[in-house]
């Protein structure tokens, strides 16, 4: 399949502000290259390789507090510094007539306390951990309340940085969804027990941003039967309706729905039999538009746009070793496959931003000594 044989998938859609020429986006992935919590000129080469004129980006999880970080050399976007480092990627994405959304990100109880201000043990909802992760201690509500404060300061900054809009990481059990799931919000305030108590700090953290941004420049990521880092609940479908629901009215640029399969490493039904599509009839009749996320093809993708699924597909692991990505799809071209994910975190340009193009690949064939006729 090619793109003219998947004409959904490279028709415009407008998404929030932006005007997409197309509806394959860039799922955020974390890549550990940022030293010392500020983005660089190497990151932005790696987002100027991958953008495309009318294409959605969305950046690696980019902390949002000083308590959120889980892991060493994952780029921030609390200070002007760190604003002023996301600049320069935003300029090399916006030169190529592309857009870019900062995902914000606080781990919880997935970091450790080496990563914490004064060694103290990370945070999340309650003192229940990730299997094989430091015991949490759980957030008072005067901490709650700063956290929230710092995703607004967040949301400030990313203007400063010139994004298009930005994206609140509430999936994969980090701290939000550590909120949200029963299993792992055993607390008994206002932040507890009921659905509307749980879903709380989620709704305390969108309005925060929404106090910064128009509606149309703040989306949400959420992960329901994900079951993601030990997080689950005990009425997936009642809790993601409420707050579905809630995210609807408010009119947010898109809500990205990662598939409970997510990237095929998880066994389920395929991606047209989700459990997600229960959730369709809420996004009737409102602006808010559609992403899911999670193992999909050019078929797969192209199918769910045409049953009327979601409006867009990201893809994340094939944009690591194929920059064009795009233009692959577009012309049916061979993909370089994803092999050892271990060596794409952390490190230089080695396996960042040293992966070629089809054409680049092409004509390294053809300057080879002896070479036929390329395979490509």
């Amino acid at each position: 399949m090619t793109a003219p044989t998947a004409s959904l998938l490279f028709s415009p859609i407008k998404v929030g502000d932006m005007n997409l020429k197309h509806r394959i986006a860039m799922g955020p992935m974390t890549r550990s290259r940022s030293p010392g919590e500020v983005a660089n000129d190497l990151n932005a080469l790696h987002y100027a390789q991958r953008a495309t004129d009318g294409g959605l980006l969305v950046t690696e999880g980019t902390t949002a507090s000083v308590t959120g970080k889980g892991y060493e050399h994952v780029p921030g976007i609390l200070t002007e510094e760190q604003a002023r480092g996301w600049k320069k990627s935003t300029d090399a994405v916006h030169a190529k007539g592309g857009y870019i959304y900062a995902q914000l990100w606080h781990v919880g109880r997935a970091s450790k306390a080496g990563l914490q201000p004064d060694n103290k043990p990370p945070v999340s909802a309650s003192d229940l951990p990730t299997k094989g992760k430091d015991v949490p201690r759980p957030l008072t509500v005067e901490e709650i309340k700063f956290i929230v404060s710092e995703y607004r300061q967040s949301a400030r900054m990313s203007k400063l940085a010139g994004f298009d809009g930005v994206e609140i990481h509430a999936a994969h059990g980090y701290l939000i969804d550590q909120f949200l799931e029963s299993s792992s919000n055993k607390r008994t305030d206002e932040y507890g027990g009921s659905i509307e108590n749980r879903a709380r700090f989620l709704f305390e953290v969108v309005d925060a941003c929404l106090a910064e941004l128009p509606a149309s420049k703040v989306a949400i990521r959420l992960s329901p039967w994900m079951d993601g880092q030990d997080c689950s609940d005990e009425d997936p479908e009642s809790l993601f309706t409420y707050v579905i629901k809630g995210l609807v009215q408010r009119k947010l640029s898109y809500i990205q729905l990662t598939e409970p399969v997510w990237g095929g490493w998880r066994p389920g039904p395929k991606h047209s039999e989700s459990k997600l599509n229960v959730f369709l009839p809420l996004f009737k009749n409102t602006s808010t538009k559609v992403m899911l996320t999670g193992g999909y093809t050019l078929p797969s993708a192209e199918q769910a746009l045409a049953e009327k699924r979601c409006d867009l597909v990201g893809f994340a692991r094939p944009f690591i070793t194929n920059p064009d990505f795009v233009e692959r799809l577009r012309n049916g071209w061979e993909l370089t496959p994803y092999a050892d994910f271990k060596q794409f975190y952390g490190g230089g340009a080695e396996q960042y931003t040293d992966w070629p193009t089809y054409e680049e690949q092409k004509k390294q064939l053809k300057e080879q000594p002896g070479a036929g006729v390329s395979h490509l």
